[in-house]
């Protein structure tokens, strides 16, 4: 089963989660207008395939909600609250890393910048629009082997979501930084103040195509760059 979340039904998916009564107190959402006032809708972080909801949410409508650096700030502890406030990682394709960049990751303090940098640039007018879709795949295992120890997971607690069909798109005056059948491996463990809740703690981009079989793989847009190397841009 492939779960497809869309911002854009999340008024639909609302009205559910309120005769179910999953969600206390939020309104519907949508990818909204620019007279839209209500706050999108995130969902309680109480699975993985949720933070990733809330994920596509926050990347997908923040920009339409910024316009003061008070907004920034807002969304930017939106988004910091998915992640793992002590352990988490980005990883970069190799090569796509901000110049000058020493690791093949970074953690939680500049992932938030960046996007809270991207988020700035919306409230002063630089970016124009950031449009975001993709596919969520059924959350699983995270059935990495321990190295030190071969008969034992390496993480045996955490759960993992390979998502599929990414489409970014960053809308910067003429430029249009655009991730086109991109996919990236998300991995979760419950949150360190929560154990009901959960949150990212490892991020892995991949190029485009990764994972597909060669035909897809050539038909993926060269003009086209990694979710990495737009969050560097930003940094």
């Amino acid at each position: 089963m492939i779960w497809r979340f869309s911002a854009r039904a999340v008024a639909a998916f609302g009205l559910a989660l309120a005769l179910g009564c999953l969600v206390a107190g939020c309104s519907n959402s949508t990818k909204p207008g620019d007279k839209k006032t209500e706050s999108p809708l995130t969902l309680p972080r109480t699975s993985p395939e949720n933070v990733l909801y809330n994920l596509r949410v926050v990347y997908d409508t923040a920009d339409v909600y910024v316009k003061t650096e008070a907004d920034t700030l807002t969304w930017k502890n939106k988004y910091q609250e998915l992640f793992h406030p002590d352990t988490f990682a980005f990883y970069f394709v190799p090569g796509d890393q901000p110049p000058g960049w020493p690791n093949n990751s970074w953690g939680l303090i500049d992932e938030v910048r960046s996007f809270k940098n991207m988020l700035r640039q919306e409230a002063l007018g630089g970016t124009d629009d950031i449009e975001l879709n993709w596919v969520v795949n059924p959350a699983g295992p995270d059935t990495r082997v321990n190295p030190e120890a071969p008969d034992q997971l390496l993480h045996p607690t955490w759960r993992h979501i390979y998502v599929t069909a990414i489409l970014l798109d960053v809308v910067q005056g003429n430029n249009t930084w655009r991730v086109a059948n991109g996919t990236a491996d998300f991995y979760f463990a419950p949150d360190p103040a929560d154990s009901t809740l959960w949150v990212i703690t490892e991020w892995q981009d991949h190029a485009p195509g990764f994972g597909s079989p060669p035909d897809a793989r050539s038909a993926a847009a060269p003009s086209t760059i990694t979710w990495g190397a737009i969050k560097g841009l930003y940094h």
